[in-house]
């Protein structure tokens, strides 16, 4: 990833443009490229403490101003209520993504880079600054700016809570205030570092990109002072923002800085995908922050930035690109092993949330399908002793669909063999949500993805049961997927529309014969629940009535409920997500339907994937956000980086489009 000065020569351009740092446990940086912060979520160092569901934000940033030739010369970009002060975006010649998001700042003749990294597992984030051209010796102030708070929690107009900071006898700075601890070290070769006590509070720090409209958006920051630092060309320092007090030496960071560089270059060079691409490499790369690989606690796959959960129905979802394409079988066992081990603990039901705490919350009708789909991605790539060595937890999961459940929310209809959910049982689906009272869709009985998974779960069971060795298993899920298939059709073919009902009510007969995205599971799947002609229709209809260059539709444009932008009011701006919004985690099962379809199609199913060249330039650099306008100017929402979407993508590349 690289820009150059047209780029970001404006405030505006400079912030549509995000990075993204991580420590792969949950910690991260996370900043535009000028560094203006638009969002409450937007930090240099955001950690979720123990015990604490929420991430903090407790350095929002940090300010660097530069004295040379009898001027100083302000680096920072900040966004206040009435001005945008100061504009050091001016002076960025040029950013880099790999290894690091690194930026290079020219003034007259100092060319000072500065990069950004997080040590893998250290709840710390490294600002390193490198003088590399200099006629005379320069002086910089480093001023770092702290939030401690909640990553929602902006501050309220007029708060100014108290803050105190103390210096250790080996130069480490402590900051105490709002119930937080933090601290800030420097280090340099040859660099005579002072720090200054001179405390100072930036008022009216707007963010406004902040989501929630009817939440404030301007933020107070404290600064305790500053650290004033003297360079000479080919000087390098360093700015340690922690949680924990850390004095690191010179040598001491230049090799947690080779090792964070190695662990990433190891990790894009162990991909599945021709990372020669640099769309390739650059989503790839990003990916690597999604996924929490540490060997001390239990590996998770975050939902996103800034959302930062663990889902249930995201993680099986993304699991097979953002781990099995990028080379990482043994972070998808270890993650599969975790969440059996939650659903064993609830009774053989899958969780849909595990807390930053590790409890669980249940409630997805869908997770434990989704959950077997993931298995068989990971039994394709090695994992046949995972499947030998869990099948009766396996059948435990599946037996909850099979026999229904009044606790579980569904029940088994008649002998079709498909599966209702329950009226009322507070299960959810992908498309559940509420606002102000109102469902955003209205969806009841069977529902067309929840049967296309679960066909997909019992032709996964009866290959599992055949690696158990367990004939008599085996022959009951097959008999249990040819009554399901033979149901399928019959129950939810549409053909006014050469379509499939979105849902069925079996108590009443009342049938959703709108236009939505669900029904691509049928052909998408590893299993296919369609026949070839119908799911060749069902691919028509829905490759013109739902398809958009970054994604699928939630809804058909021609439907009077339809809300093509999220734009409006906040209650606006939830609806569209699933009355009209573009997903790009659709977009992958489609690329794999027209696979299916079109063997062979290669460039075709490219020219599905060349559109996100553009997107990763902007945004979260490298990243694919979560959903878009399902119209025109097709703008992102949600998590600027989503694990579905990136995941989703990842896969196609490597599953289908080799």
């Amino acid at each position: 990833m690289y820009l150059g000065k047209a780029d970001v020569n404006t405030y505006d351009k400079g912030v549509e443009r995000e990075f993204l740092v991580s420590n792969g446990a949950g910690s991260y940086g996370f900043s535009t490229v000028v560094g203006a912060n638009t969002r409450g979520e937007h930090g240099l160092l955001v950690v979720r403490p123990k015990g604490s569901e929420k991430h903090t934000v407790l350095v929002s940033k940090v300010e660097e101003t530069i004295y040379a030739h009898n001027k100083k010369y302000q680096l920072s970009t900040n966004r206040y209520r009435d001005l945008i002060y100061p504009d050091g975006y001016r002076y960025i010649q040029e950013y880099q993504g790999t290894p690091f998001p690194t930026l290079l700042f020219v003034v007259h003749s100092i060319f000072l880079r500065k990069s950004i990294f997080m040590p893998q597992n250290a709840t710390c984030t490294i600002v390193k600054y490198e003088l590399a051209a200099s006629p005379e010796p320069i002086s910089i102030d480093i001023r770092p700016l702290f939030a401690h708070r909640t990553k929602e929690d902006v501050t309220q107009g007029g708060d100014h809570p108290e803050f105190t900071s103390s210096v250790s006898s080996d130069g480490v700075v402590g900051i105490s205030g709002r119930g937080y601890l933090s601290h800030v070290s420097f280090s340099g070769a040859e660099s005579s570092i002072k720090w200054q006590t001179k405390p100072l509070w930036f008022e009216n720090i707007v963010y406004e990109k902040n989501d929630i409209s009817d939440k404030p958006t301007m933020d107070h920051l404290w600064s305790p002072g500053y650290g004033s630092l003297e360079l000479r060309q080919g000087d390098t320092a360093y700015v340690v923002l922690s949680e924990e007090p850390v004095a690191y030496t010179p040598e001491e960071l230049e090799a947690l800085e080779w090792d964070a560089t190695e662990k990433l270059g190891s990790f894009v060079r162990g991909t599945s995908v021709d990372t020669q691409h640099s769309v390739v490499q650059d989503m790839v790369q990003l990916s690597y922050h999604l996924v929490a690989d540490n060997k001390g606690s239990a590996p998770a796959i975050f939902s996103g930035f800034p959302s930062v959960e663990q889902r249930a129905r995201d993680t099986f979802i993304a699991l097979p690109g953002l781990t099995l394409t990028t080379g990482r079988s043994d972070t998808a066992h270890r993650i599969l092993d975790n969440w059996l081990e939650k659903a064993v603990a609830a009774g053989g039901v899958m969780p849909s949330l595990i807390n930053s705490g590790g409890d669980v919350e249940m409630g997805d009708v869908d997770s434990g399908l989704w959950f077997l789909y993931a298995v068989e991605k990971y039994m394709a790539n090695g994992g046949e002793s995972f499947v030998r060595n869990h099948f009766k937890e396996l059948e435990e999961i599946a037996g909850h669909y099979s026999e229904g459940s009044d606790e579980f929310g569904i029940k088994t209809w008649g002998e079709t063999g498909l599966i209702s959910c329950l009226p009322k049982s507070g299960v959810k689906n992908w498309m559940s949500g509420e606002v102000d009272g109102e469902s955003l869709v209205k969806r009841k009985g069977c529902l067309v993805e929840i049967n296309a998974l679960w066909y997909n779960a019992l032709r996964f069971m009866e290959r599992a049961a055949r690696l158990a060795e367990d004939a008599a298993a085996g022959g009951h899920y097959n008999d249990l997927a040819s009554k399901l298939r033979e149901s399928f059709k019959k129950i939810f073919w549409n053909e006014a529309k050469r379509y499939l009902y979105d849902w069925v009510d079996p108590e009443t007969g009342e049938r959703g014969d709108e236009i939505r995205p669900n029904a691509i599971f049928a052909i998408s799947l590893p299993h296919e629940v369609l026949p070839d002609d119908s799911g060749r229709a069902v691919f028509a209809t829905c490759w013109n009535e739902l398809y958009t260059t970054y994604g699928l539709r939630t809804l058909d444009p021609h439907h009077d409920k339809f809300k093509g932008r999220a734009e409006g009011r906040q209650d606006q701006r939830i609806k569209a997500r699933l009355r009209g919004m573009a997903w790009p985690w659709l977009l992958g099962h489609f690329i794999t339907a027209f696979m299916k379809y079109n063997p062979g199609s290669y460039e075709m199913g490219w020219s599905f994937i060349r559109p996100f060249s553009s997107h990763i330039r902007r945004g979260c650099l490298g990243g694919v956000a979560e959903y878009f306008d399902g119209m025109m100017p097709y703008r992102p929402n949600g998590d600027v980086i989503s694990a579905i979407s990136q995941g989703e993508l990842l896969r196609v590349m490597h599953e289908d489009l080799k």
